[in-house]
């Protein structure tokens, strides 16, 4: 009688074409569409490019230079070496050979110097990731601030912020050097320059490591499995809602009459509906095998996981039957399919990357099925072990034996209206 039972499940479903559409072939055409439109989004280019920097200068450093050496008061002698050491502070100067003697800086950021007729069209055209405008008459008053206390002058910076990361990189260069540029000043200022003071350079290190055991994730895999185990839910509202139909219709009354238990009705749900996601997760699995070429290598694992998945699906199908059958409503199951699912599949993130929102809502999103199922998948496919999976199973079968247990609570003993 159970096998009759699980028989009339199948049936009911398959003569529902709008119920198949939703559950077997929507997921499809979501994944084609998710991965093509948010691919390029979702994976980034990853190579770093060189930092194109413009430098804007209106004047020539050393001429101004020489022009306020000779009109220099009596009242402020400069030595040979006092001049020297001056010279060699100058900020423009100091920044140029910052930037194009070190070897690690050089590689990365490539500058170009243009003429100050050339700062709108740089700023304008998105070449340059990075603007330096140096100001008319910099040196000049760079000068007077250190002979006659004057207000020093600023260097306009302009960041292309469409290139957020490269522009941001220059910038913790130019901090840099501006600590260095004001330490220079000070020791000028004191007279505690000589040609044996050295100050830190700015400097660039970094290694690449590869690890093995995580494998890059692309679009198609992560939709793949936020597709999936979000339209597995919708499982558990349908056949819950298809179960009070039959209520409704005094067809569980007719299988009560027949000497049927309850309990074995609500285990032909649950078992009808683990049946059903195994099936979704078998179509969707060997749609994105054969058009994205996704590997599912360690398919005992995916196995398990989809195993213990679908049993949660059973129980939320029992629970929100149970639900209905009590309420004498299809409440619950239309709630369900029409708003809950939504909510955790944000959670879950099946629509996109949670924890880049959110490490906290991330961390809860775990606890959703959808949430934990989602992370095992990717568990899986980054090459990860039956250790790294036994959280999420631990969470999935803690999920399934509460619903489970809820379900038989609820479920009535007996038909008609409770």
């Amino acid at each position: 009688m159970f096998i009759a039972l699980l028989k009339k499940q199948i049936k009911l479903l398959f003569r529902s074409p709008s119920e198949i559409i939703t559950l077997f072939v929507m997921p499809i055409v979501l994944i084609c569409i998710l991965s093509f439109a948010l691919g390029p989004l979702m994976e980034g280019n990853s190579e770093m490019t060189t930092i194109e920097l413009a430098i804007i200068e209106y004047d020539d450093e050393q001429e101004q230079f020489q022009h306020v050496l000779n009109s220099l008061p009596p009242n402020i002698p400069m030595d040979p070496q006092a001049i020297e050491n001056m010279e060699n502070s100058l900020p423009i100067s100091l920044l140029l050979k910052e930037l194009q003697s070190n070897k690690e800086i050089k590689e990365l950021v490539h500058v170009t110097q243009l003429e100050a007729k050339s700062l709108a069209e740089a700023k304008e055209s998105g070449d340059y990731d990075v603007v330096l405008e140096i100001p008319k008459n910099f040196t000049i008053e760079y000068l007077n601030a250190i002979f006659y206390d004057q207000e020093k002058p600023a260097i306009e910076v302009y960041l292309n912020e469409g290139e957020q990361v490269t522009a941001m990189i220059v910038k913790h260069i130019l901090d840099f050097y501006q600590q260095q540029f004001t330490l220079l000043s000070e020791l000028g200022k004191n007279n505690l320059l000589s040609d044996k003071t050295t100050l830190p350079t700015k400097e660039i290190h970094s290694q690449i490591h590869s690890v093995d055991s995580l494998e890059e994730v692309s679009s198609s895999v992560y939709y793949t499995f936020s597709m999936t185990v979000m339209f597995m839910l919708y499982v558990a509202g349908t056949l819950a809602s298809q179960s009070f139909i039959e209520k409704n219709t005094h067809i569980f009354d007719r299988i009560l009459l027949a000497r049927i238990h309850p309990v074995t009705y609500l285990l032909s749900i649950i078992v009808s509906s683990i049946i059903f996601s195994l099936i979704q997760v078998l179509i969707l699995f060997s749609f994105s095998y054969f058009v994205f070429n996704i590997s599912f290598a360690k398919w005992e694992l995916f196995l398990l996981l989809s195993i213990v998945f679908s049993s949660v699906i059973g129980a939320i199908a029992a629970l929100l039957s149970s639900i209905n059958f009590r309420s004498n409503s299809a409440g619950a199951s239309n709630l369900f399919s029409t708003t809950l699912v939504a909510i955790l599949a944000f959670f879950g993130g099946s629509y996109f990357n949670i924890s880049s929102l959110s490490p906290f809502i991330a961390n809860a999103g775990m606890f959703t099925p959808n949430g934990a199922a989602l992370d095992g998948y990717l568990t899986i496919v980054q090459n990860g072990s039956l250790n790294d999976l036994l959280p999420n199973i631990t969470i999935l079968s803690s999920l399934a034996a509460l619903f489970l247990l809820l379900a038989f609570l609820f479920f009535p003993k007996r038909g008609g209206n409770v």
